[in-house]
């Protein structure tokens, strides 16, 4: 039995219930459908902490995936400014792989999660 395993850097926030998490490249798109299972690991520890059924799966860039999906995301879930997420999470997201890569025009997927366990 193969699971894919998504990674989560602390502190890890907004994964209790539907979320999305953001990935570089279009890998993703490939390797999880609707329907199937992952678990959910701290990157820090590297210890899986839940387990969540992937609800959608979709590809396009950084800068269009941030405008449409931000709100959603765990980072982002319960923010008191959704209107500001889209800018937030793309700061962090540079801030994460570095300017140079995540850029507006990168290749990325947003994964819809709903938790499991």
């Amino acid at each position: 039995m193969q699971v894919q395993v998504f990674g989560f850097i602390p502190p890890i926030a907004g994964v209790d219930d539907e979320f999305n998490t953001f990935r570089l490249g279009h890998t993703m798109l490939k390797r999880v459908a609707p329907g199937d299972e992952v678990f959910l690991m701290d990157e820090k520890t590297k210890i899986v902490f839940g387990r969540a059924r992937v609800e959608s799966v979709e590809g396009g860039t950084l800068g269009e995936q941030c405008l449409l999906h931000a709100d959603k995301n765990h980072r982002e879930v319960g923010s008191d400014a959704p209107e500001t997420a889209p800018e937030r999470l793309f700061a962090y997201m540079q801030k994460i792989y570095g300017p140079h890569i995540a850029k507006h025009n990168k290749r990325s997927c947003v994964i819809y999660l709903k938790r499991l366990e």
